[in-house]
């Protein structure tokens, strides 16, 4: 979540539920929020007045404390979802979405919180017209134990639900009280521009006090309560060593020979070298008969759960990209950590104004 505030109501929440989630026998679990009420919000997607984007065919929202949460009790599979809206109604999508959890050292009760990665879709489905429309889905989610409060390395994976509405003349199924906090992405986070599960996170457009989403799950918890759950879990588990983790934008502004990178830093401080070239680093040793060519590089250090820019100024074979009037040239960005953390490459598209 991209507000501070939303951000640690969204953590305690997180913690609360992995702290109380033990121990639960094989059972169905519902969660989520009440839908005795009807959702009373009347904005859609595409209308956008402040702080909503507007102009836009699509957006996904989730919201949480002080309303309801949508993180699942315990690791298991949602088998159904329930979803109510009022007289416009269209096609909508369920996604789980995942948020790391690791506890500050020097600082308790404001742990780092990195999120949102994309973990899973759910079926395109179109609710009925003013009642609760039930779909079946097949959904697992994970919810890992909150470290105890001496662990300051252990990362702790939450998977929540969120929706999609894929429609810009739907209102999004919320219940205004002006107090629970929404999240909102414009357009809809989709497969075809983030594949699940995605290695980045996914940032949101506006983050408020406005309300709940009119939707709830059943969870099939198999038992045992707090494991793993079923299929594979990208983010690191308990026991595992916390690394440094830098987020890159797809598309990079270029201005005057120097491409901008806004970069976010994801769980523990980050420091290492961003080197742009002509291919990934995990090509090296199976291209040998390429050459690499460095486009640029600069060196960063940015402090856990911090924004900023990483400027890099192109080399001469960087220029040339961009010569007799091209716009754009896609390289990878190779990112190296003196911290710790894996190298990673990410393609990106330099775009001049």
């Amino acid at each position: 979540m991209g507000g501070r505030r939303s951000a640690w109501a969204a953590a305690a929440a997180f913690a609360v539920g992995l702290a109380t989630a033990t121990g639960a026998a094989a059972e169905t679990v519902t969660f989520g929020a009440d839908l005795s009420q009807a959702p009373t919000n009347t904005v859609t997607c595409g209308q956008g007045y402040a702080p909503f984007y507007p102009f836009n065919p699509s957006c996904t929202y989730f919201s949480g404390a002080p309303g309801p949460s949508f993180y699942a009790p315990v690791s298991g599979t949602v088998s159904a979802v329930r979803v109510r809206v009022g007289p416009l109604t269209g096609p909508m999508q369920v996604l789980v979405m995942r948020s790391l959890y690791q506890n500050k050292a020097g600082d308790p009760g404001h742990p780092y919180f990195a999120c949102c990665f994309v973990e899973r879709y759910g079926p395109v489905f179109t609710p009925a017209a003013n009642t609760v429309t039930t779909e079946p889905v097949d959904l697992s989610m994970t919810e890992e134990p909150v470290p105890p409060p001496e662990d300051f390395t252990t990362n702790a994976a939450g998977d929540f639900l969120a929706l999609s509405v894929l429609s810009p003349e739907v209102p999004i199924p919320i219940v205004v009280d002006n107090a629970s906090y929404v999240s909102g992405f414009y357009p809809a986070v989709t497969e075809a521009v983030t594949p699940a599960p995605s290695p980045n996170p996914v940032f949101q457009a506006t983050d408020l006090p406005y309300g709940r989403l009119a939707m709830s799950a059943d969870l099939q918890t198999g038992g045992g309560g707090g494991g793993a759950g079923p299929g594979p879990a990208p983010a690191p588990g308990p026991g595992a060593t916390a690394a440094p983790r830098l987020a890159l934008p797809a598309g990079v502004p270029l201005r005057g020979g120097t491409a901008s990178f806004p970069v976010q830093c994801l769980v523990v401080d980050c420091r290492g070298t961003l080197n742009l070239a002509n291919r990934r680093l995990a090509g090296a040793a199976a291209a040998r008969s390429v050459r690499t060519v460095s486009y640029g590089t600069a060196s960063f250090a940015l402090k856990a759960g911090h924004k900023g820019s990483v400027k890099v100024k192109l080399s001469r074979a960087g220029r040339a990209l961009l010569a007799h009037g091209r716009r754009r040239a896609s390289v990878w960005a190779n990112v190296t950590y003196a911290t710790g953390g894996a190298p990673s490459s990410t393609r990106v598209t330099l775009r001049r104004p």
